[in-house]
């Protein structure tokens, strides 16, 4: 039996009822059935793993690592994750070095498989990944009928983390660049056309930037250690989108909001 978490009917009016509610909901939706038989397979399984080549042979086990890191669209690339896995992240040549999406690198880090070559169990921290698996399944859950909310949730948790890491600026802006999920919450809250991803990549900057001292006063990453200021943009992306699908009658009230974000 599972749980389907209710937002109304999505946009920034659906997470707002999702503010009001996330405790009592992430409770109800945790306790489901099919979490609870993901959980103990993980839990049961993983200690068992030990190489690239097992996990990825594994499925169900693949599918739940996989989620953990935000990594679902990769299940039929197996090959891919296994030599991700496979790199060793203190080359700096490595694969995982080479790829600008930071997942891989969290993924590689988490499961500590490219020393797999001894005969050992891997060590992992399970409760971590447990609990990155529960996040990114809650979110799931809502974006098969709200990617909007999916995303906006997404950017709530990796924005901060970016923001209180030690790179600098341009460091930060890059990786918000190099994640396809990120990119559509600032593309989406700016506005930004088509034609923004065939931009050099120093022009994006540059323009993410400008839009972002536009709407905060501040171009820097590091103001969204404050939830505020990340509120701001999430609630730019989700009246903007919400815009694209309103109906006529209801486009007058969601541009005032707009206006007033």
């Amino acid at each position: 039996m599972s749980y389907n978490v209710q937002v109304g009917s999505g946009g920034y009016w659906g997470w707002k009822i999702l503010e009001r509610t996330m405790v009592r909901q992430r409770s109800a939706f945790l306790q489901a059935h099919s979490m609870k038989v993901s959980r103990d397979y993980f839990r049961e399984t993983i200690h068992n793993i030990k190489s690239a080549e097992d996990l990825v042979n594994d499925r169900k086990l693949f599918s739940i690592v996989l989620r953990a890191f935000g990594l679902d669209s990769d299940i039929s690339n197996r090959f891919f994750i296994k030599k991700v896995l496979e790199s060793d992240p203190a080359d700096k040549a490595s694969l995982v070095n080479k790829l600008a999406d930071k997942r891989y690198a969290d993924l590689n880090r988490g499961l500590a498989l490219y020393a797999s070559s001894q005969e050992k169990s891997v060590a992992v921290d399970t409760a971590e990944i447990i609990d990155r698996y529960e996040s990114r399944s809650f979110e799931k859950n809502i974006g098969e009928r709200h990617a909007e909310i999916e995303l906006a949730l997404n950017a709530q948790r990796e924005v901060l983390n970016i923001a209180i890491s030690d790179a600098s600026e341009n460091a930060k802006w890059y990786r918000i660049l190099a994640s396809k999920p990120l990119r559509q919450v600032f593309e989406g809250a700016y506005g930004l056309g088509a034609g923004f991803a065939s931009l050099s990549i120093d022009r994006q900057l540059s323009e993410l930037k400008d839009e972002t001292k536009k709407l905060t006063g501040d171009s820097s990453v590091s103001q969204f250690e404050l939830r505020d200021k990340l509120e701001v943009v999430i609630r730019r992306f989700l009246l903007r989108g919400h815009l694209g699908v309103s109906s006529a009658s209801s486009r007058y009230v969601n541009a005032l909001a707009l206006l007033r974000a």
